[in-house]
């Protein structure tokens, strides 16, 4: 089968780090066949790295296109909704890099258009495609320790172990950040998924959130309790801003605990013997890829979905409103 067709639309650090070079070693399902980008200096460089294929400052023009089978938009994330839409207006299938929306309204608009248009949507969002949390589903399925009670986050990091002009943290739209949150937005979003893949999406969140540096968005820390059907709770602790010292995730059951460890789970139990469940060594970003280019050329859903990805966002959204409020706020359906 011929590979999927892209137009490439924004080639900032997460196409040069992570998304170009496993694209170029998967040309059997992925070729590049125009670019959008505003730099001059990118522009250039893409020119020279690509010779022949068309590049564009306006990403209309990509879109425009008739051999373009699919838009990859790699955007800043106010602008990744309103790319993706006039992509789907123009017949082509959507890639694009998460968040799928800065709102639930935005992103129900343009699931709408992807059913009206007869379109896929792809969201790259690498977590939900990671052992771990495969492995943790399973074993909480599998009863391993007993009634779900109770789940524990702690999820401090250094947002980019880069140095230089490459670190993320450089991005002007990171520090001058128009979405809600602050980095919770962007790289929390992750996490989010990443949980919502072993509990499901919670029914209501309460949340503070603290601000401890003069840029990067609204929030350097936030402390959220989530809510779930049936009477599980989860408490976060999400910060890219303070040390990442005692990171964790604990799962508590009526009959025992999950640890989530580096490359491992740690079953414990009252009376039982420890259960070591080792966890493979992966690229994450590559079995995203691969499972992504599959769907796509066959057009159809990923296990990641554009529905899962705007429940995220919903997730993402009523924790701002419940520090706004200091309340409840129930996550929109």
């Amino acid at each position: 089968m011929s590979p999927l067709r892209l137009a490439v639309i924004g080639t900032g650090l997460i196409w040069k780090r992570t998304h170009r070079p496993i694209l170029e070693s998967m040309g059997d399902m992925f070729v590049p066949v125009a670019f959008a980008e505003l730099s001059d200096q990118r522009r250039e460089e893409l020119g020279r790295d690509f010779p022949g294929v068309p590049i564009f400052r306006d990403y209309r023009d990509a879109l425009a296109l008739p051999r373009v089978d699919a838009a990859l938009v790699l955007t800043p994330i106010a602008q990744n909704a309103p790319v993706a839409h006039a992509a789907l207006m123009a017949g082509k299938d959507v890639i694009m890099e998460k968040p799928i929306a800065r709102s639930v309204a935005e992103g129900r608009a343009l699931l709408a258009m992807a059913r009206q248009q007869g379109r896929q949507i792809y969201v790259t969002e690498q977590l939900a495609y990671r052992a771990a949390e495969q492995e943790l589903a399973a074993l909480l399925a599998r009863g391993a320790v007993g009634e779900l009670v109770s789940w524990n986050c702690v999820h401090h990091l250094e947002g980019d172990q880069a140095v230089g002009a490459l670190r993320y943290e450089t991005t002007l739209w990171r520090k001058e950040a128009d979405f809600p949150l602050g980095t919770m937005f962007d790289g929390g979003v992750h996490l989010i998924a990443a949980l919502a893949t072993v509990f499901g999406a919670p029914e209501a969140v309460s949340a503070t959130g603290r601000k401890l540096r003069p840029a990067y968005g609204a929030y350097d820390h936030v402390a959220a309790l989530f809510r779930y059907q049936g009477g599980l709770v989860g408490m976060l602790s999400f910060s890219s801003y303070l040390p990442p010292d005692q990171n964790h995730l604990h799962v508590r059951g009526t009959a025992g605990t999950i640890l989530v460890e580096p490359g491992q789970l740690v079953v414990r139990g009252p009376g039982q013997p420890e259960q070591v469940v080792a966890l493979p060594e992966e690229n994450v970003y590559v079995q995203m890829w691969r499972t992504l280019g599959a769907a796509a050329v066959e057009r159809r859903a990923p296990p990641y979905t554009a529905e899962r990805a705007l429940r995220d966002v919903a997730t993402l959204e009523a924790v701002d409103r419940a520090i706004s409020s200091g309340a409840w706020a129930e996550v929109a359906r």
